[in-house]
């Protein structure tokens, strides 16, 4: 629980309330736009002495910044969308990262 204790305060350090975090949420589904992703993963990293090297933000997020990833995003979505499935981070695999002290992705069901 200590683990848990501590992602959520950096949860609540990017905004989010204890309240709406529970083992099931999805760091995707807090509304987090790219600076506030990666300052979180800055955080939890150093937080938890965790090896990032295994760490991939595309194969979990989408890019927002540039008007042609939009387009390409949004293409792929309509007509490929098997290409644009983003694996979920949910608070339980943080927990599970951190308990290794490296990045793994999560299993999907």
């Amino acid at each position: 629980m200590e683990n848990l204790e501590k992602i959520q305060g950096l949860l609540e350090k990017q905004g989010i309330k204890k309240n709406k975090i529970n083992l099931n949420t999805t760091i995707q589904s807090l509304g987090f736009g790219s600076e506030e992703i990666d300052e979180f993963f800055n955080d939890f990293g150093e937080t938890f002495k965790i090896d990032g090297k295994e760490y991939d933000y595309y194969d979990y997020f989408f890019e927002k910044v540039h008007p042609l990833h939009i387009l390409r995003d949004t293409f792929n979505r309509i007509f490929y969308p098997s290409k644009v499935k983003k694996l979920p981070i949910t608070i339980e695999h943080l927990i599970k990262v951190a308990e290794r002290g490296k990045w793994f992705k999560p299993e999907v069901i």
